[in-house]
């Protein structure tokens, strides 16, 4: 049976801040300064609600999803993952309207990174999806995740993000990246 890591999507396979930047842009008529504002809490402080929900809904709409770039790297680690290590990648993310997301989501996920790649969208704790699929790991920038999968025992790695890095800085059991690249040197040493 193949090992089965996963992964998630937002800040962690594509830039979800650049998508930010650009509606914020539109909406607001502004760039925000992801160092300052990398929360939604503080885009809500900051614009109020009307605008903080247009941009949210910008940024999160299943039609945009077609648009999305991979980091650099990612599509090229991922496959090599697969087709020369042996792993299953899965994707799991967090969404309110699952049903609205995956027909969008899975065609995007399979053009990048190949047929045969897992998807879930949760709407609650993504542990729970990690131990159903039997995944030994997760890829992700939120600290509550991360640090959710690594006290479970999982291995946990994360895309290193302005709101991630005091968290991670905190726990050595949290592998750390900047690239894509620098992944199947983090990874358990009996993936082959």
């Amino acid at each position: 049976m193949s090992p089965i890591l996963a992964s998630d999507l937002d800040s962690t396979v594509w830039d979800t801040g650049a998508r930010v930047r650009e509606a914020m842009l539109e909406v607001a008529g502004e760039a925000p300064d992801l160092e300052a504002i990398s929360t939604w809490t503080h885009v809500l402080d900051a614009y109020g609600e009307e605008i903080t929900a247009e941009i949210f809904d910008r940024v999160f709409s299943p039609e945009g999803i077609r648009t999305r770039e991979p980091y650099p790297g990612a599509p090229e680690v991922i496959l090599h993952l697969q087709r020369e290590r042996g792993v299953k990648i899965h994707f799991v993310t967090r969404g309110h309207d699952p049903g609205a997301l995956e027909p969008h989501l899975l065609p995007w996920l399979e053009e990048h990174f190949g047929p045969g790649v897992g998807l879930t969208v949760a709407t609650r704790d993504k542990l729970a999806v990690l131990r159903k699929i039997e995944a030994f790991g997760m890829i992700d920038d939120r600290p509550e995740t991360l640090g959710r999968a690594a006290d479970a025992g999982l291995w946990a790695a994360a895309r290193i993000q302005p709101w991630n890095r005091r968290f991670v800085a905190a726990r050595p059991d949290v592998h750390v990246f900047s690239h894509w690249r620098e992944v199947p040197g983090l990874l358990p040493s009996w993936i082959l």
